[in-house]
């Protein structure tokens, strides 16, 4: 058997970015600066790498050129410019890059999603993208078999993949005796192919003891993957949410794509039955509208607030402090007396929850329109 052992299996992966959610509360963290701050997202677009390529060249070229009169952005330029002639990774089909030279900022992120093309030059960085990817964090650890052969790969939507793992059997295909001696042999082959299920079924479910993945997705011939089902324990059993036809040697990115929309879908489901909750739960454990959930999150009472991440809702802000109002009535907050300024209450929700340790779930589809009935924001109550 040409196979890898586990522990070796994880050293040949390659991870495109560590500690997503660490990243975003560093940056959600950073106060308001004088400086001007860089928020880029692309599409890359790895089928048509070269193509989209050019297309970001012309988008962020123009960016630049409408803003090169309102501040000091020489250095950021080249840095962006630089890293994506030279450092974008193939595999990604979208880049988020965070950039404040006078600050010394400058963050990428990779992600196997594409982002919506967008230029910001803020005070802050704007994370909806990246939040509502990260959001869209729904992992899985996806096996492609056949009878002597396995690929074992990692896949999460909100920014990294892991190489895929290669698991192979050698199982002889031929033999021109016939009778007992043929009979043997087959038994010979069934053997060979049992034990290779059972070693993937055993990487399989060491990978799911010992990594939260919340998922699992079986690829391959109906009767193969019935196979390692019937050796996988029911712990993993019960993670599986898709069982489909790709073959072993199926082209990556159409992997991608398949498991991506698996994911979606079943990511969509979560979203409704999440949205659900928050409706339906008494008042001391949850909430809906803008001003209650401002509120809420402020206070740092905010277990997880939920938001459409397709929209953006324009309220008001304290010059002086985090401050945000979903209407304009009153001039400032308790503390400062400066003004409001009108500012994106989604931005400023996503920086508000990330800095008070909660979790931010932005949703799409039926949950979304779903929640715009109540305001379009809701929040799990903490404590």
């Amino acid at each position: 058997m040409k196979t890898q052992k586990r522990d070796s299996i994880i050293s040949t992966m390659v991870i495109l970015n560590e500690n997503v959610s660490k990243k975003l509360k560093y940056l959600a963290e950073l106060p308001e600066s004088d400086y001007p701050f860089i928020s880029l997202y692309l599409h890359v677009n790895a089928h048509e790498l070269f193509e989209q390529a050019k297309k970001n060249r012309i988008f962020v070229k123009n960016s630049f050129q409408k803003i090169e009169k309102q501040a000091d952005i020489k250095n950021d330029r080249e840095k962006i410019l630089d890293f994506l002639e030279n450092r974008v990774n193939s595999k990604a089909h979208g880049i988020a890059i965070f950039a404040c030279d006078k600050l010394g900022i400058f963050e990428t992120f990779h992600s196997i999603m594409p982002f919506e093309n967008s230029f910001t030059l803020n005070s802050i960085p704007h994370l909806k993208q990246l939040a509502y990817h990260a959001d869209e964090c729904e992992n899985a650890l996806l096996v492609i078999t056949d009878k002597h052969f396995a690929k074992i790969f990692n896949i999460e939507l909100g920014g990294f993949i892991l190489d895929e793992a290669i698991m192979e059997h050698d199982i002889h295909r031929f033999h021109k005796q016939g009778g007992w001696a043929q009979m043997r042999y087959q038994r010979h082959i069934q053997n060979q192919a049992l034990h290779h299920y059972k070693e993937v079924a055993k990487v399989t479910a060491d990978f799911l003891d010992n990594n939260p993945y919340k998922n699992l997705i079986l690829a391959g011939q109906h009767h193969e993957v019935k196979n390692l089902q019937k050796l996988l324990p029911k712990r993993v059993n019960t993670k599986i949410i898709d069982i489909n036809s790709l073959g072993v040697k199926s082209n990556v990115n159409l992997i991608l794509e398949k498991i991506i929309e698996d994911l979606l879908k079943n990511e969509e489901k979560k979203e409704l039955k999440q949205v659900s909750g928050v409706i339906n739960k008494s008042p001391q454990l949850s909430t809906t509208g803008w001003q209650d959930t401002i509120q809420l999150i402020e206070e740092g009472r905010a277990e997880q607030v939920i938001i459409p991440g397709y929209k953006t809702y324009i309220g008001w802000k304290c010059n002086g402090c985090l401050y945000v109002a979903k209407n304009q009535h009153k001039a400032g907050c308790d503390s400062y007396d400066y003004g409001l300024r009108k500012t994106d209450l989604t931005e400023e929700i996503v920086r508000l929850v990330f800095r008070n340790n909660g979790c931010i779930e932005l949703v799409k589809g039926e949950a979304a329109e779903k929640l715009e009935k109540y305001e379009g924001i809701g929040a799990v109550v903490r404590y």
